[in-house]
């Protein structure tokens, strides 16, 4: 299943990958959240928690994830430093983005984020 995140101009597709967690949070769409961006990826905090196995729950990020952490409920698009993600705990991958993630680098600040089901 396919979500989009727009962040302003920008709209990145994400491919959804059938977990629980996934499933949830597709269920609740669309939702806007208000999301500060870093040097890695682009963070905010779900008003609502996600089901999830604990096997889902893993350290760090591949490039492009779309990660869940029920520690706070914070969803997080990652584009960046996965190389060193391993150190980040607790992660629930829910999704990877389908295309070039280049324009979310010249992003900065918090952002409103739109996540919606794809069209």
């Amino acid at each position: 299943m396919g979500i989009e995140l727009r962040i302003g101009e920008i709209v990145v597709p994400v491919e959804l990958n059938g977990s629980a967690a996934a499933r949830a949070l597709a269920a609740r769409l669309p939702e806007a959240l208000s999301m500060s961006v870093s040097s890695v990826g682009c963070c905010g905090q779900l008003p609502f928690s996600l089901p999830h196995a604990s096997a889902d729950v893993h350290p760090g990020w591949s490039d492009g994830d779309l990660n869940y952490k029920p520690e706070g409920d914070w969803l997080a698009l990652f584009f960046d430093d996965e190389r060193n993600s391993v150190r980040y705990g607790g992660q629930v991958t829910v999704g990877h983005a389908v295309g070039p993630l280049d324009a979310l680098h010249s992003l900065s600040g918090t952002r409103d984020v739109r996540i919606e089901l794809s069209k």
